[in-house]
């Protein structure tokens, strides 16, 4: 029985005047948010312009997607080009399937209809957020809305089953649902290291897939988590720095409990750093937590 009706529509006519003042609005409230960043201010109030900006950001891209085909129900908008009407209805499959179990995991219930981008080219995936053609992404949250590249655009087999069964289990649904899920609950203030971490847990929990193995890093030197929190993007070995990212998250829920990560998330929404809600939750600061997983590590190794 299919509880979401679905619904599918043409693309309607040019909105470019309303589209350039929904951008000069994003650009003055992205331009309050950094303002408040820079300077010292109560998290609760930086967690509320960055709910503006989320929010503006969002009702952009509804915009500036409207010139494509759209496949919708009562919980989500999937966003397509004509060519990709299979790929669109699996993003959809897909997205229904995992979004039930995120939200149950996480206590989360979405206020408005959860937007999906459908991209058919890594290029043009790139090209939206202004990466350059070599990176590799399968798909990207920012901001309220997901972003993912085309399963025919990756995927090298022609049965449709073979095809779902891929994306199901290696593709980036459950993943990019997760970062949405977290964003909202910590209200933008989450650590990029923390989010990545929380979502591969939960992708591996739901899929059964994960980037490396446990010992696949053994006697190598680890990031600092300070690090991770200014730099995630730049360091080097992007492939540890997510690894480190994941084993951090396996050891708050091994030795704290899996509701940690929920009060963690809390705190963050109330507008702590990462240290402070660390120290309420576990009772260790930042340092203490790190080198209690250091030491967790090891005998993991």
């Amino acid at each position: 029985m299919n509880i979401y009706p679905l619904i599918q529509t043409q693309p309607p006519p040019g909105t470019g005047q309303l589209l350039h003042w929904f951008r000069l609005k994003l650009l003055a409230v992205f331009v309050a948010l950094a303002f408040l960043l820079v300077i010292r201010v109560p998290g609760q109030i930086r967690g509320y312009v960055y709910h503006i900006f989320r929010e503006a950001a969002r009702a952009q891209a509804l915009i500036s997607t409207r010139h494509m085909l759209t496949l919708s129900d009562s919980l989500f908008v999937v966003r397509y080009y004509p060519e990709d009407a299979d790929s669109a209805r699996l993003v959809l499959k897909a997205t229904r399937e995992f979004y039930p179990l995120v939200a149950r995991d996480f206590r989360f219930s979405a206020r408005k209809k959860i937007l999906l981008v459908v991209h058919p080219t890594r290029e043009s995936l790139n090209a939206s957020f202004g990466w350059p053609a070599s990176e590799s992404a399968m798909g990207v949250y920012w901001a309220g809305v997901i972003r993912v590249l085309s399963p025919g655009a990756w995927i090298d087999a022609r049965d449709p089953q073979k095809v779902e069964e891929v994306f199901v289990a290696s593709g980036p649904v459950a993943h990019e649902l997760t970062h949405l899920v977290v964003d909202y609950l910590a209200r933008g203030n989450v650590p990029r290291w923390f989010t990545e971490g929380v979502a591969q847990y939960e992708e591996y929990r739901l899929t059964g897939f994960r980037l490396a193995g446990t010992g696949d890093f053994a006697g190598q030197p680890l990031y600092d988590f300070g690090e991770m929190e200014r730099n995630f993007d730049e360091l080097p070995d992007q492939t540890l720095a997510y690894w480190q990212s994941l084993a951090a998250v396996e050891y708050l829920v091994e030795v704290y409990g899996e509701e940690s990560l929920h009060k963690i998330l809390a705190a963050l929404g109330q507008g702590r750093d990462m240290d402070g809600a660390l120290q309420q939750v576990t009772g260790r600061a930042l340092d203490q937590f790190a080198a209690g997983f250091r030491s967790w590590l090891g005998q993991k190794l």
